[in-house]
């Protein structure tokens, strides 16, 4: 293979390019983990486990058992009572049902964030792996 040929073929491959469009999703990829950051420790209180309530949920509810409800006769009404009680205050408080409410956005905005720096890695291997390739030419095209 001739010069000219190698030259043409090293231009054609972009590698300068390439290289660029890897600086960009670095760059994406670490604003994305800022703003995530960011994002956790604005809502700290509102972030919530798998199946547990969040802080703030887990607050209003203990203060509502602080006042459970009372029998008829005036008897103090059982844990069983109690614990429907506090299930059903969870759609009929304003307080508790707004903090579920914005427990639940959290939660729903966490996991597009991670979705989304899921997918900038992914990209970013991608264009890693590419650029392995274009090395690898580079030096086939050396010899």
């Amino acid at each position: 293979m001739e010069i000219e040929e190698k030259v043409q073929l090293l231009n054609n491959l972009n590698t300068k390019k390439l290289i660029q469009d890897i600086q960009e999703q670095e760059n994406k990829l670490e604003t994305l983990l800022l703003a995530e950051a960011k994002f956790r420790s604005e809502n700290v209180g509102y972030l919530a486990s798998y199946g547990d309530d969040c802080t703030q949920v887990k607050a209003i509810l203990a203060d509502l058992a602080l006042e459970p409800p009372v029998e008829a006769d005036g008897k103090k009404a059982t844990v069983a009572k109690v614990e429907s009680w506090l299930r059903q205050q969870r759609s009929t408080k304003p307080t508790l049902v707004e903090a579920i409410w914005y427990q639940n956005q959290v939660t729903f905005q966490c996991e597009n964030n991670r979705v989304a720096i899921e997918m900038a890695k992914k990209r970013m291997e991608s264009l890693k792996g590419l650029l392995g390739l274009r090395t690898a030419q580079i030096e086939f095209l050396r010899e």
